[in-house]
């Protein structure tokens, strides 16, 4: 009995060993690819410079809009716009890799049929577009806050309520995006655009540039029942320190989105953690049964591009 407990937690132990070595290795390839093999210089320019311009390019819609003014919901949009950016390289990161690794590479197959785990190379090989996204984010607060007027105090940010909702999020998102991998994997032609069209549909009901209060009745439904738009929520109210008002002509402060004010922290986190859990198990086992729906079709060497 001693023996065979022992021989169970030897190969649990070797399990684990293989999949953050897989995971570790697949990091390494995906940030290689998204860099494009660059000079570590020549990438770090271009990846501040893009998030920069779609900053600046922001603004000048919204003052535009806006007639000039700087109104309150100035703070709701730009942290939204944001944090949204991880929504996208989450999502996308998750399910281009498949697309990626069969149509242009043309290596699922290999890896595949090598010893790697699998889900661990998965996870791994989006990392890089995780990181760079959240190099993005960073990026547009921090120039938000020193230049272009956002009015976040460092000193008022809820730092414990921010990394509860942000580690909630990124549970979500990337159950979200396991998913669309797996539909990758069985998806004939037009795999590549999966990720962008759950990723607009998410931008459309999730709040990230309107609250879901001016939605049609059937619409604003459809926002509350999606986490990432609890998830937008609590990043905001995190980062501004509590729910983001805006001024009334009669000047009295009222919720730019009364709807979501309903909703305290504890409730919020509820709501988050219950979906996260949820996204996390169900994704697991939905990919793990499109993947073996795939391999018994004869899917994972199939080269569908024009």
């Amino acid at each position: 009995m001693v023996g065979m407990n022992t021989a169970v937690q030897s190969e649990g132990a070797t399990t684990w060993r293989e999949n953050l070595r897989t995971f570790r290795i697949a990091t390494w390839l995906g940030w290689q690819i998204e860099s494009n093999w660059a000079d570590p210089l020549v990438f770090f320019i271009f990846a501040v410079l893009r998030p920069l311009a779609s900053a600046l390019i922001l603004v000048v819609m919204y003052q535009v809009i806006a007639g000039g003014q700087r109104a309150d919901a100035f703070d709701y949009l730009f942290i939204s716009n944001a944090f949204f950016v991880l929504v996208v390289q989450v999502m996308v990161g998750l399910s281009w890799t498949i697309i990626d690794d069969r149509e242009n590479y043309k290596m699922l197959k290999y890896i595949y049929t090598s010893p790697a785990r699998k889900f661990a190379y998965l996870i791994g090989r989006s990392i890089a577009k995780v990181l760079i996204g959240l190099f993005t984010t960073t990026l547009l607060l921090l120039t938000g806050a020193f230049f272009l007027g956002l009015r976040i105090s460092f000193e008022g940010i809820e730092w414990g309520w921010l990394a509860l909702y942000f580690g909630l999020g990124m549970l979500i998102l990337g159950g979200l995006g396991i998913g669309l991998a797996g539909v990758s994997l069985v998806i004939a032609r037009h795999g590549g655009f999966i990720g962008e069209i759950v990723a607009g549909m998410l931008l459309l009901f999730s709040g990230a540039y309107f609250p879901p209060d001016i939605l049609p009745p059937v619409l604003k439904e459809i926002s509350l029942a999606m986490p990432v738009t609890y998830w937008l929520e609590g990043m905001r109210r995190a980062l501004s320190g509590g729910i983001l008002m805006a001024t009334s002509p009669s000047g009295a402060a009222t919720p730019i989105s009364p709807l979501l004010a309903r909703f305290d922290n504890p409730q919020l986190a509820l709501i988050l953690a219950v979906s996260a859990l949820v996204s996390a198990v169900g994704s697991y086992f939905f990919y793990q049964w499109v993947e073996h729906a795939a391999k018994e079709r004869g899917m994972i060497d199939r080269v569908t591009g024009f």
